[in-house]
């Protein structure tokens, strides 16, 4: 009844965006799925959940039935009507991601410059210099690709390390005693994990030298200093492990997933003979 939108991205192997294609196209031309379309297949995130039916239920709640409406118009117009909160919080979130790709230079947009200001001040004292940016990362052990934000030495703190800082814009709120308190969530990890793995398998230093992983978030409320989260090496090490078994899973077809893996028609296999990554026998 209701044309409930999807977010799965695809990548060809030779790292094209194929964010058009379907399942179908995928295993027609062996399409590798993004991470975030795999991570969000498998975990579930429980207060994401809660949050889209709570939009759904204000939105009925607020918009009544017009005698002409079908019930699937209804839905349909109720369902849009939920999105309209998470929209105008991701399309800043796509603008201030646009602007600090293009940092140092200042956005057209003056309303994003106080927040740029306030996030020089962490890039000028943690980033000697880029590498790459908005670079297509893939993992062809796994067949799994996916758009990393930013790779580059660090200094400071980060002095001579490689970096890779993942920006996340968020509606910061306060705790019972008036601190702002940021969530950084397990799926930051994984996804991170995936672009550290991957650009370390495709600089040849991988298992020992992966980039240090850092999530950035800059509230959306106000412009002020990002809120910081390195990931420690072993946090990074479990949540790829994590990532791999989840893949495993979504090429499998476990749930009502239908198994496809773009390698070969026989599934991924996970077993107790197969090391998981950063096994000390397997390296």
């Amino acid at each position: 009844m209701i044309n409930f939108e999807t977010a799965a991205h695809w990548y060809g192997a030779d790292s094209s965006p194929q964010h058009d294609a379907d399942l179908r196209t995928a295993r027609k031309n062996n399409l590798y799925p993004s991470v975030t379309t795999i991570d969000k297949d498998v975990f579930r995130n429980q207060g994401l959940e809660k949050y889209k039916m709570n939009q759904l239920v204000m939105a009925a709640c607020a918009h009544q039935r017009q005698p002409h409406e079908t019930d699937e118009g209804y839905a349909n117009r109720i369902y849009q009507v939920s999105l309209e909160h998470s929209k105008s919080a991701a399309e800043f979130g796509s603008a201030l991601h646009d602007a600090i790709e293009h940092y140092p230079q200042m956005p057209l947009d003056a309303n994003l410059v106080p927040w740029l200001d306030k996030f020089g001040v962490w890039y000028s004292a943690n980033v000697s210099h880029p590498l790459h940016q908005e670079k297509v990362l893939l993992d062809h052990d796994l067949a799994v690709a996916g758009r990393c934000d930013f790779i580059g030495i660090g200094k400071g703190k980060f002095e001579g390390q490689t970096i890779i800082p993942d920006w996340k814009t968020q509606d910061v709120k306060k705790d019972d005693k008036g601190r702002k308190k940021p969530n950084f969530y397990p799926s930051w990890a994984r996804q991170l994990s995936f672009y550290a793995v991957s650009f370390a398998k495709e600089a040849g230093t991988f298992p020992m030298g992966i980039p240090t992983c850092i999530s950035v978030v800059i509230d959306s409320n106000e412009p002020e200093e990002p809120f910081v989260k390195v990931w420690e090496k072993e946090e990074i090490q479990d949540a790829y492990t994590t990532f791999v078994v989840g893949a495993w899973l979504y090429f499998s077809g476990a749930g009502n997933r239908k198994p496809y893996w773009p390698h070969k028609k026989n599934q991924l296999q996970v077993g107790l003979s197969v090391p998981m990554p950063f096994d000390e026998d397997a390296n």
